[in-house]
């Protein structure tokens, strides 16, 4: 018998479904709202921490004031790098760019709950 193996592509949509619930108020269980942008500017992020869940690698990202943040790799040593944010997207530059394609709001925080990228998620550390 031939065994299948999903893969993270398969993976992918349903955890970012299951991810949009988590963060979408459904039906008529609360009072209809206009949507509150979050992650718009720079001040959104200075203080929050989130976890980068991405093929091969978790790491946290801390967002610090003046448009920079740090990670740590495997390696054991803090790189920096610089952020800036706009009301389209999230830009993250160190080594190369990032650019999110998606941010998820709650509406309790004006930072996102979570931030979707290419490359993998980010979510917001409590």
């Amino acid at each position: 018998m031939k065994r299948h193996r999903l893969s993270l592509r398969v993976l992918a949509f349903p955890l970012l479904a299951a991810l949009l619930a988590a963060v979408t108020p459904l039906g008529s269980a609360l009072p209809a709202q206009a949507a509150d942008p979050c992650g718009t500017k720079p001040d959104d992020y200075t203080g929050a921490t989130y976890r980068v869940i991405a093929p091969e690698i978790i790491l946290r990202i801390t967002f610090l004031a003046d448009g920079k943040f740090e990670y740590e790799l495997d390696d054991g040593v803090v790189h920096q790098g610089t952020f800036t944010a706009t009301p389209q997207a999230l830009t993250l530059v160190s080594e190369g760019a990032d650019r999110s394609v998606f941010r998820g709001c709650d509406g309790t925080s004006t930072s996102p709950g979570f931030l979707a990228f290419p490359g993998g998620l980010a979510v917001r550390s409590t």
